[in-house]
């Protein structure tokens, strides 16, 4: 077996902005019992920049598993994530989106099926009082599997508060 793993963060500011970026880069081999290698690896890059009350940010990550006995599959992911907040006084407006689909299709095959999931979503919370939050959230999320609409998705509200002490 072996495996290793880089990553950095970039911390810098551009006039009253906040900038923060990170990336990394992984990979890993095992042999397994009939010596064959089994393979994984992967990276990512992401954002975010804070201008006073307003925070925007962004992330992408791809990786890939390769299992040649047994199932023999091959597996190739993507995620895409941007999400925004600002804050005005005692209300926070937020909003994020994300999109991840995944290739999960055999080695012995031409081509795969792919899985994806599409997530909206929308939040605004307002400080009442001292420790107590009111909370209003929508989501939206819109899967297939195996390339056809699956029926893990729909949309749904969330009302709430938050307590601490």
């Amino acid at each position: 077996e072996s495996g290793w793993g880089v990553g950095a963060t970039y911390v810098t500011s551009a006039g009253d902005t906040a900038v923060t970026i990170g990336a990394g880069l992984a990979d890993s081999e095992a042999k397994d019992v009939d010596n064959d290698v089994d393979g994984s690896n992967g990276f990512h890059v992401g954002f975010s920049a804070v201008t006073g009350d307003l925070t925007v940010a962004a992330a992408y990550a791809n990786g890939d598993k390769i299992i040649p006995t047994g199932e023999k599959a091959i597996y190739d992911n993507t995620v895409t994530k941007v999400g925004v907040k600002y804050v005005a006084g005692d209300v926070t407006l937020s909003a994020g989106m994300t999109t991840a689909e995944g290739d999960d299709g055999t080695l012995t095959a031409a081509g795969g099926s792919n899985d994806s999931q599409d997530i909206t979503e929308l939040g605004i919370s307002y400080a009442v009082a001292s420790g107590v939050t009111a909370n209003l959230g929508f989501k939206d999320i819109d899967a297939q599997g195996e390339g056809v609409a699956d029926t893990t998705g729909g949309s749904s509200w969330y009302v709430g508060a938050t307590m601490s002490f």
